[in-house]
Formats: C-alpha cells, sequence, structure tokens
C-alpha cells in the first residue's frame, strides 16, 4: 500500500522524477509549476501524468488545512527541444511577450 501522507505523496513525484527528462506538470491556464511537482521533470508522458495526479491529490489534501490553497488545470507539458536548456534550469520553455501583441503598436 503507498503512503497517503503528504511528505509520502511528495516522496512518490520524486521518485518519478528524472534529471534529464524532457516532460513537467505545468496548469492549463497560467503556465504555474505547482507545488509539489515544481522543479521536478519527469522520463516519459505517463510518469508525468502519475505525477500530475498525484499533485492534484496532494493539494486536494492539503486544502483541508488551507482552504485558499489555489486550484490548477495541471497538464503535461513537453519541453520542446529548442528550450530543453530552459526546462533543465526550472523555467517556462516560452516567453509569452513573444506571443502578447501591443495595442499601442497596432495604431
Amino acid at each position: 500500500m503507498h503512503d497517503s501522507t503528504l511528505t509520502g505523496i511528495r516522496d512518490r513525484i520524486e521518485a518519478l522524477a528524472s534529471a534529464d527528462g524532457r516532460y513537467y506538470v505545468a496548469c492549463a491556464r497560467t503556465g504555474d509549476r505547482p507545488v509539489p511537482a515544481a522543479g521536478h521533470r519527469f522520463p516519459d508522458r505517463a510518469a508525468a501524468r502519475t505525477a500530475a495526479r498525484l499533485t492534484e491529490w496532494y493539494r486536494a489534501r492539503l486544502r483541508r488545512y488551507d482552504p485558499q490553497l489555489p486550484s490548477y488545470d495541471l497538464i503535461v507539458c513537453q519541453c520542446p527541444s529548442a528550450a530543453a536548456d530552459a526546462c533543465r534550469a526550472g523555467q517556462q520553455p516560452w516567453d509569452r511577450s513573444e506571443t502578447a501583441s501591443d495595442p499601442a503598436a497596432d495604431g
């Protein structure tokens, strides 16, 4: 049986992680990488998907103690090969300023 304590869930996520993984867990809306998956990368999509489910479970349990804890719509993301170094550094593999348009520049 798996340990369902907060520490046990964190340990399970850490056991799934890989130093050179190309997958990570993030919020679909904000791009935030929530605790306890923050800073971890995973070797394949299946491991990242398991980590996402464990992260949701962890945060639901933690919300019992802190009802104000933010909720996230978690998804599995793959670091693009061109941005692999940024992913390894724990940064977002994209720059939102590149896709945002400046309304003042349109006129």
